[in-house]
C-alpha cells in the first residue's frame, strides 16, 4: 500500500474533480492525507449568505470535517493562511509550512494543482510552484519521499459546455486518468454536498461531470503511454529529479 498527500489551498478543491480517486484509493487501503492551505474565508459566497469572513471561515472548516468522515481520510489538516492571498506570503515560509505535513506522512505521492491552477485561482497557482519547488528540494536533501509528483487536472474539453474559466492540460501531458467504482462516485457526491454553503454552485456547475470518464492527473519528470490507471501504480524508487541518483 501507499501514502498519498493532497495539498490544496481551499476547502472543495479537494471535491470539485478529484474525490473519486481519493475514495478509490481509500476502498484500496492507501492513505490518503489531505492538507489545505486555508479556511476558504474570503468566497463571495458569504456575502450571499450574509456572514463575516471570520464565520465563513468556522463554517468551511465544519463542512471539511464531515467530507473527511465521507471519504474516509487518514487525516484531515486545515490551515487558517489568507484565503486568496497565498500570493502575498514568503514561499519561503509557505514552503516550511507545507514541509512539517509532508515529513509527518512521507507520502509516496504528493498532489496538488497544475501550472495553470485548472480555474487559474492565484492561490492554486502558488500552490503548484511551491508544492513543486518542495518536493525537489526534499529529494535532493535526500529524503525518500515523494516518489512521485502528481498534478490534478481537466482533460481537454469534448465540446461539453465547460465553463470557460476552467482550463485543461494537453492531452499529450496525461499521464494518468483514474477510473472508479459507482460506490468510489457515490461517496464523492456525498462529500461534495457536505458543502451546503456552495450548493448553488455545485448545482448549477455538476463538477464532477467533468471527471466522469476518470480522474485526470499530469506526473512531473515522468511520462507514461499507454497511461496509468492508477497513481501508485509503477512507482519509480528514485525521482528523476534526485540530484542524488
Amino acid at each position: 500500500m501507499a501514502t498519498l498527500l493532497y495539498v490544496f489551498p481551499h476547502p472543495d478543491d479537494e471535491s470539485f474533480g478529484p474525490a473519486p480517486a481519493l475514495a478509490r484509493q481509500r476502498r484500496e487501503g492507501h492513505e490518503v492525507h489531505l492538507l489545505t492551505l486555508t479556511r476558504g474565508e474570503a468566497t463571495s459566497q458569504r456575502e450571499r449568505l450574509g456572514v463575516s469572513k471570520e464565520e465563513m471561515g468556522t463554517i468551511r472548516f465544519q463542512e471539511m470535517q464531515n467530507v473527511a468522515r465521507k471519504l474516509d481520510l487518514s487525516s484531515l489538516r486545515v490551515l487558517d493562511l489568507p484565503d486568496g492571498k497565498l500570493d502575498t506570503l514568503d514561499p519561503r515560509r509557505l514552503s516550511q509550512i507545507i514541509e512539517e505535513h509532508v515529513r509527518r506522512t512521507a507520502p509516496d505521492v504528493m498532489v496538488t494543482y497544475p501550472v495553470h491552477g485548472v480555474s487559474g485561482h492565484p492561490d492554486h497557482l502558488v500552490s503548484h510552484a511551491v508544492v513543486k519547488h518542495l518536493a525537489c528540494s526534499l529529494r535532493a536533501r535526500g529524503l525518500p519521499y515523494p516518489k512521485r509528483l502528481a498534478f490534478f487536472t481537466l482533460p481537454p474539453a469534448d465540446g461539453t459546455g465547460r465553463p470557460d474559466h476552467l482550463k485543461a492540460s494537453a492531452d499529450e501531458k496525461i499521464d494518468c486518468i483514474t477510473t472508479f467504482s459507482e460506490n468510489d462516485l457515490d461517496r464523492a457526491q456525498a462529500a461534495l454536498h457536505c458543502y451546503e454553503t456552495y450548493m448553488p454552485v455545485i448545482e448549477e456547475h455538476q463538477p464532477l461531470g467533468e471527471v466522469e470518464s476518470g480522474v485526470a492527473f499530469e506526473f512531473f519528470g515522468e511520462h507514461h503511454r499507454p497511461r496509468l490507471d492508477d497513481l501508485t501504480a509503477d512507482l519509480p524508487e528514485i525521482a528523476w529529479w534526485d540530484e542524488s541518483a
